[in-house]
């Protein structure tokens, strides 16, 4: 196993969420890390992730071993979002700036938390990935960290021109109109 946060961190991380919501039946949808870093206990909770985010990680025997196993015993649902789901949250992640830094397993990974939240299940996303936490935070999706413990505060992502300073508020594009440079992006000033 990789040397993370600690099976015991995210466990409490786990136990903690756990704990808030009285006992009622909480889905953990897991990213690639998750699956890699072999933190999970498919025996103790309910987990699921999406067809996308097994592609990325079924090239190590060790981990297509396990998932395998969870798939086959029912403790790992695999499952693929809606379209709307998926235009969903392609539409929130344009508002907040998040849209340039999201794969498109990220985006399946939110949308299927998003999914599985409007049917009424409890859903947590285990994940690292700081975009994947903005954005579910601003969905209301509930989050734990695997080797982080995630993030502080939600923020809106502005885009601007390192060259020719030129700003592009919350922007979808990755090059400058006026310059061709790249894009980087800044926390917005509220």
């Amino acid at each position: 196993m990789s040397v993370l946060r600690g099976s015991a961190a995210l466990q409490e991380d786990l136990g903690n969420v756990s704990a808030k919501d009285h006992k009622k039946l909480i889905l953990y949808i897991l990213d690639s890390t998750a699956l890699i870093a072999g933190q999970t206990d498919f025996s103790r909770k309910e987990f699921a992730t999406t067809p996308s985010v097994l592609s990325e990680v079924m090239h190590d025997e060790s981990v297509k071993n396990v998932v395998e196993v969870a798939v086959d015993c029912g403790q790992l649902e695999v499952s693929s979002p809606s379209e709307d789901n998926i235009r969903e949250v392609e539409r929130i992640a344009a508002s907040t700036g998040d849209r340039i830094k999201l794969s498109r397993t990220d985006i399946d990974i939110l949308a299927l938390a998003l999914e599985k939240s409007k049917a009424g299940i409890d859903v947590v996303i285990i994940s690292d990935d700081y975009s994947i936490q903005n954005l579910a935070r601003r969905m209301g999706i509930k989050t734990v960290g695997i080797i982080h413990p995630g993030i502080r505060k939600q923020i809106t992502w502005v885009a601007y021109c390192p060259v020719c300073r030129s700003e592009y508020g919350v922007s979808n594009l990755n090059v400058c109109t006026r310059c061709g440079v790249e894009l980087k992006r800044r926390p917005a000033k509220l």
